[in-house]
């Protein structure tokens, strides 16, 4: 029994080394890194120059100023930088999970793989293994470039910076551990598109389709009144949305950033248990749906 436990486990091993050899030496990873760090330095950007601008003489251009000068302190580049990142993050973690997983069809390397001794189920928990690194890693690297950005326009206008303690240290990485979190499901989905589309192109493209059209539904949903007011209550976004007020507020009024949908005023627990749900009924269907169909198609 050892002996089977030790092959097995020698051959998690090499296909994890071999997965993230792939990763870290394509040229992919370093491009999608790049592109989450460049949208958040340029949201972070328009948001300087609306700041530049001055309040306006319009109505309520004056308050909005001031909301958008909130955002932009390091006091609260923690609720603002992560709400911004997560939108961004969310795109960049589908195409690098749909693409990893999807190329493998497009380029007919998924049979030749398995017939090296690695078991199916090795080479999907590789790139499922992969796919949730990449999300913390990146998630963590937009989360720093928003950090500079912030604390150097913080300087510039002298806004607050707030007080860098421990306390902070551990609220920035629970910040950090729940954006990673709410990416995770959008990123599996995208790895379960793969499966079942067996195409890089439509993976990442079934995948954000269900991020953009859940966000649209939700927002109509909330508003509604009867029993279909309660939908979003089971889905991905407002449960993320949810977990993701849990890292504070912008402004006064309880804003958290940009890119909200939907109200996601559920308890956090209950949000955390329904992504949770959502993601072990996924991973079910990936493995189960890898596991009987013929690779070699």
């Amino acid at each position: 029994m050892s002996s089977l436990v030790r092959t097995q486990a020698t051959r998690l091993l090499n296909a994890l080394d071999a997965e993230l050899f792939k990763v870290s030496h394509r040229r992919m990873t370093a491009i999608l890194l790049i592109s989450l760090a460049a949208l958040v330095l340029v949201f972070y950007v328009l948001l300087w120059l609306r700041i530049d601008s001055g309040p306006g003489t319009r109505r309520g251009s004056y308050f909005a100023w001031l909301e958008a000068k909130a955002a932009m302190s390091f006091l609260h580049v923690i609720p603002y930088s992560l709400a911004l990142e997560r939108f961004f993050a969310t795109l960049v973690c589908v195409i690098f999970a749909g693409s990893m997983m999807g190329n493998e069809y497009d380029w007919r390397t998924v049979g030749v793989v398995a017939a090296r001794g690695v078991h199916r189920w090795h080479f999907l928990f590789a790139k499922l293994f992969t796919s949730t690194l990449f999300t913390a890693v990146a998630v963590a690297a937009g989360f720093l470039i928003g950090m500079a950005a912030s604390a150097w326009w913080t300087h510039v206008y002298v806004l607050d910076y707030g007080t860098i303690d421990a306390r902070w240290l551990q609220d920035a990485f629970e910040g950090w551990a729940r954006t990673t979190f709410v990416v995770l499901p959008y990123v599996y989905l995208a790895v379960l598109c793969a499966t079942v589309f067996r195409s890089a192109g439509q993976a990442v493209g079934a995948a954000l389709g269900v991020y953009f059209i859940e966000s649209i539904f939700t927002g109509i949903l909330t508003g509604a009144e009867g029993w279909p007011r309660h939908i979003p209550a089971f889905l991905l976004n407002f449960n993320g949305e949810s977990l993701m007020r849990a890292n504070g507020s912008v402004t006064a009024t309880g804003g958290a950033g940009p890119f909200i949908f939907g109200s996601g005023d559920a308890p956090a627990l209950r949000a955390a248990l329904v992504l949770v749900a959502w993601m072990a009924g996924i991973l079910v269907l990936v493995f189960w749906r890898f596991q009987r169909r013929d690779i070699q198609e």
